[in-house]
């Protein structure tokens, strides 16, 4: 069972021109909805329609009824909304595609709802600008079929590391990858402006890991701040994983103020034994990073 006709609802976005430009070169056509007058001059779509989808009118929900496969790439609060609207216009055994950040919140409101469609969440681990190649996207299937299978084989055949988890896993494993890390960078960043940071003074003796942490920290400015926000904010485990870099950082102030140099060394023993698995792999990559 192919996957033949896509309406993509946030066709604009970053990862609906994506998706668009992808699913296109696959031979797929395209419809796609969206905000602004006229779809984005990357996005490729056969019909576009301009409007608000968190209330679809009828030409909206009538190419819903066309396509095989609906693909959501929309924040939370709109894409939800949507969801109540779309999920009862698709037809049986249509798939139905997300790109939450957050995925037990959606499992919740979208499982045995209908029965007779396909629902796979996914969570491409990047920036849209990267594309799939050589990056991972998590896939949580919550209602799986041939049409699912076949949205995550075109991912794998773009080059993604495709990884299957649980509602539950996926949240509680972002909550690391996604939430703390972005938390410890942002921080840094406002850690920066309050010590007074002037790059015309540090970057002339910055070393390789400042200058890699300074430019993480830009990338996220350059980005849009809702996506952060809602990670920080919608993720279950969020406040755990924030609060764990709150407590080690005043672990590592206490150690420094009591002079307890030889705790200092087993916490850094303890964490690289936690890295023991993949730590020759990450020095490596460290490595190759410093030398660009």
């Amino acid at each position: 069972m192919n996957i033949e006709k896509v309406l993509i609802l946030g066709l604009n976005g970053g990862f609906g021109k994506l998706f668009s430009n992808l699913l296109a070169e696959e031979g797929l056509s395209i419809f796609g909805i969206d905000l602004a007058p006229q779809p984005d001059k990357l996005a490729k779509c056969a019909r576009y329609l301009c409007g608000d989808l968190s209330q679809p009118d009828e030409n909206m929900l009538a190419i819903a009824r066309q396509v095989d496969c609906l693909l959501i790439c929309l924040p939370e609060s709109v894409a939800f909304v949507a969801l109540e609207h779309f999920i009862p216009a698709m037809s049986a055994d249509a798939l139905i595609v997300d790109t939450l950040s957050v995925k037990t919140t959606l499992a919740q409101k979208v499982t045995n709802i209908r029965e007779d469609l396909q629902l796979l969440s996914i969570n491409p681990m990047f920036a849209p600008d990267l594309g799939f190649r050589d990056n991972n996207v998590v896939t949580v299937q919550l209602s799986s079929g041939l049409r699912s299978d076949n949205f995550i084989s075109l991912m794998q055949k773009w080059g993604a590391h495709v990884t299957s988890m649980t509602a539950s896993e996926h949240d509680r494993q972002t909550a690391i990858t996604q939430v703390a890390t972005h938390a410890a960078i942002i921080s840094f960043g406002i850690c920066l402006t309050e010590l007074g940071y002037d790059p015309n003074k540090a970057l002339p003796i910055s070393t390789p890991v400042h200058r890699t942490l300074l430019a993480l920290f830009a990338r996220i400015t350059n980005q849009a701040p809702e996506i952060y926000w809602r990670i920080q904010v919608d993720n279950p485990y969020a406040a755990q994983a924030r609060e764990a870099m709150s407590a080690s950082l005043k672990q590592l102030a206490d150690m420094a103020y009591a002079n307890h140099q030889q705790e200092f060394y087993n916490a850094l023993t303890r964490s690289k034994e936690t890295l023991s698995p993949c730590l020759e792999e990450l020095i490596a990559y460290a490595s190759r990073i410093f030398q660009i």
